[in-house]
């Protein structure tokens, strides 16, 4: 299993568009950041100016903390896609150029080489999240510095500086295991799938329809809501409330577990009856 796990490894980072996602998140997270390093204070004061009428706020609001929240927040419906250009081709990529096939007819058994595609791109998720954080963080370390957070999310959460580093790292983690849910979701359409653009643009497209009945079904969708897999991509955000809840955390964490053996079942369940000569 290593051995697979180590081959797939060396097919993912040996093509070019592994390096997009990692370029994407470079390139957003420095734009934003010198953004705000040139006219952050504008953009922040025009953001409170409401709140200003209401408490004295004090000391230095625009941080590393703050700006890596900001960043959290609105990239992770985008990172799906990053994370779909590598997920997508595990399979559907092979299958399309004809290696699938000498692959399958190795004395490894189906099972072997469909988890150690899984855990491959779980693998890459890792990388690509812990990314994110590291360059939001020290890059906005060495911009601004740290300091306390203020949320506004449901009223205003004022968090402690010596409070937030644990927050963060759960935060992250709990994000990191919504992109797995993604990748499970990919692969398996990648496994019924010869063609890799089918499963990138059929995971974005449900994503999308997702999000749109979330949006704007919600009366209509309340009572199952909860279990479009969707909306758990922000329940990171329980991690910087002031007091959590922890029922309603390990309660989306199962629901995406769930997801993620489920996905992963039906797609091996595909892959061990897939004709070889597809």
């Amino acid at each position: 299993m290593i051995n697979l796990i180590s081959i797939e490894l060396y097919k993912i980072f040996a093509a070019p568009r592994s390096y997009i996602g990692f370029l994407a998140i470079f390139v957003i997270v420095g734009a934003v950041q010198l953004a705000m390093f040139f006219e952050g204070e504008e953009i922040v004061s025009i953001a409170i100016q409401n709140l200003q009428q209401d408490f004295n706020l004090e000391g230095k609001l625009i941080n590393c903390y703050l700006l890596t929240y900001i960043l959290f927040n609105s990239l992770i419906f985008q990172i799906p896609i990053l994370v779909c250009l590598i997920s997508g081709d595990l399979i559907a990529g092979e299958a399309n150029s004809g290696t699938l096939r000498l692959i399958l007819i190795r004395a490894y058994s189906r099972s072997h080489i469909y988890i150690a595609k899984c855990l491959s791109g779980f693998f890459y998720v890792i990388l690509l999240m812990s990314f994110f954080g590291l360059l939001s963080y020290v890059l906005g370390f060495f911009l601004f510095g740290t300091g306390d957070l203020v949320v506004l999310r449901r009223g205003v959460t004022v968090l402690s500086e010596n409070d937030l580093i644990w927050r963060f790292i759960c935060a992250f983690s709990f994000g990191t295991l919504s992109m797995f849910l993604v990748s499970s979701l990919c692969l398996m359409i990648s496994a019924f799938s010869k063609n890799s653009i089918v499963p990138i643009v059929g995971t974005i497209a449900i994503i999308i329809v997702c999000n749109i009945i979330l949006t704007l079904g919600g009366p209509i969708f309340k009572s199952i809501i909860p279990f479009f897999f969707t909306s758990h991509f922000t329940k990171w955000q329980y991690f910087f409330e002031f007091e959590l809840d922890s029922v309603l955390i390990l309660k989306s964490i199962l629901i995406q577990i769930l997801y993620i053996f489920l996905f992963n079942f039906i797609g091996l369940w595909h892959f061990k009856k897939k004709d070889i000569l597809d």
